[in-house]
């Protein structure tokens, strides 16, 4: 594929300036482990591209300036009007399982996307519609249409997944390359989500995957082709890595995630805090707090408050817990961690903490196993509906504690390892754009 924008200069020719699209998981910045990834996949483009333009769909302009300066906010309600309005085929297939319906619904529409524009003008107004052409004359302009690392291609965040799918199929239809970096997918069980995806994952680019229990068997049936495939780990790593500390702590680190998707309710910390203070006190080990999401309707921070009602060590933060260096090394006080969150896993995993993970859901289970392979060791899941959870959680708390010096080598190798996978994985894209190039200089020669 020929590119438009990074031509290197030649006979004096000006040098068309590099547009990419980064789709992040959170438009929000209040998933520190979505902002993680981001800010690594927008450190690397940087430095590949000094001068490009990297645009990130983003609703909190201020947050993003803080994570990725000079990073472009684009308003992701182009994006939502521009599929959502109007979409009775989709809900009509979805309703009745019939993913021939539901693909009706983006064929029309990237067939004629003047029609949806108008009919979102119709509806919402010309500010509405403003913003969808904004949004499709900046996705026929880029260069690469990418997603920054997620684990949102999920039955359970299928809603966000078609938006993200039908960005890439649009760039696609416009010869535009497409990537997903540091992607958790699966499961995937719900038919026109599934027939979406099948549609569109076998024409990306390059798939950057984290782990190998679910995303490769998953893409194998989805018709990815394995050439187009890499396993690397989480892109966060790199961070968590460069800002580990030397020895490990001598707290417990803790998240819970309460939420619709963790299946884990509200009422159920009551029976999680016994487990969890039995094994702290036994330690004597402080306990911190690990909020990950600060999201309003699941924010974590206020579960810990509940877990450690009761515990009289629970020490006030060491670092700023709304940056991601913050968090990583306030994960750095501490000797183990338990963690519903995959991020709190990989922040303590990826600097040589044991992690225990308890979990309700599949979607967490197919994270957090996962992980758990990637790194070998030191990682046990423990699920909360298997017999004698409370005493297997208390176990595992105790046999994290006692193993995390033997383990925390070998967690540190683990994650040089994912790095480097990692950093291939993007100099691998890097190197495709420059053979492209070369070829465009000799397809302008050519014609001189």
């Amino acid at each position: 594929m020929l590119h438009k924008g990074i031509i290197v200069p030649l006979l004096g020719c000006d040098i068309p300036t590099m547009k990419i699209f980064i789709l992040p998981s959170s438009v929000h910045c209040l998933n520190l482990g979505d902002v993680a990834m981001m800010e690594v996949t927008c450190r690397r483009f940087r430095n590949f591209w000094p001068d490009a333009q990297i645009y990130v769909l983003n609703d909190a302009p201020e947050l993003l300036e803080l994570y990725c300066p000079k990073a472009i906010p684009v308003r992701p309600i182009g994006q939502q009007a521009y599929y959502t309005t109007v979409a009775y085929l989709s809900r009509i297939g979805r309703r009745f399982a019939s993913p021939a319906i539901s693909e009706l619904d983006y064929t029309w529409r990237h067939n004629w996307p003047g029609l949806a524009e108008k009919l979102v003008t119709a509806r919402s107004g010309e500010r509405a519609g403003a913003e969808v052409r904004n949004f499709l004359d900046l996705v026929r302009s880029c260069d690469l249409v990418m997603a920054s690392g997620a684990g949102q291609i999920t039955t359970s965040f299928s809603g966000a997944s078609a938006l993200l799918l039908g960005t890439l199929e649009m760039a696609q239809r416009h010869g535009i390359d497409t990537a997903l970096m540091g992607q958790g997918i699966g499961p995937i069980d719900e038919p026109c989500f599934r027939a979406r995806a099948a549609k569109v994952l076998p024409k990306v680019d390059l798939i950057c995957v984290r782990e190998t229990i679910t995303g490769p068997p998953l893409l194998d049936a989805l018709g990815v082709s394995r050439e187009r495939v890499v396993v690397t780990g989480d892109d966060a790593i790199e961070t968590v890595y460069e800002n580990r500390r030397e020895a490990l702590g001598s707290c417990i680190g803790v998240n819970l995630r309460i939420s619709w998707y963790s299946d884990i309710p509200g009422d159920f910390v009551a029976a999680l805090r016994r487990p969890l203070q039995e094994a702290a006190t036994e330690l004597g080990a402080p306990m911190v707090s690990v909020p990950i999401s600060r999201h309003p309707d699941e924010d974590d921070s206020g579960i810990c408050e509940r877990l450690f009602e009761g515990y009289s060590s629970v020490p006030t933060p060491d670092n700023d817990l709304t940056l991601v260096e913050g968090m990583i090394r306030e994960i750095g006080r501490c000797r183990v961690m338990i963690t519903t969150s995959y991020h709190g896993g990989v922040f303590a995993l990826a600097q040589g903490i044991p992690v225990v993970a308890w979990l309700k859901s599949k979607y967490f289970a197919a994270k957090l196993y996962g992980l758990a392979n990637q790194f070998g060791v030191g990682c046990e899941v423990v699920t909360l509906e298997e017999e004698n959870w409370e005493s297997h959680l208390k176990s595992a708390i105790l046999g994290a504690w006692k193993s995390a010096e033997q383990l925390r080598p070998q967690l540190l190798e683990a994650a040089r390892s994912q790095l480097s996978a990692s950093k291939g994985a993007y100099e691998r894209l890097r190197n495709s754009f420059a053979a492209e190039s070369r070829m465009q200089i000799r397809v302008n020669l050519q014609h001189r």
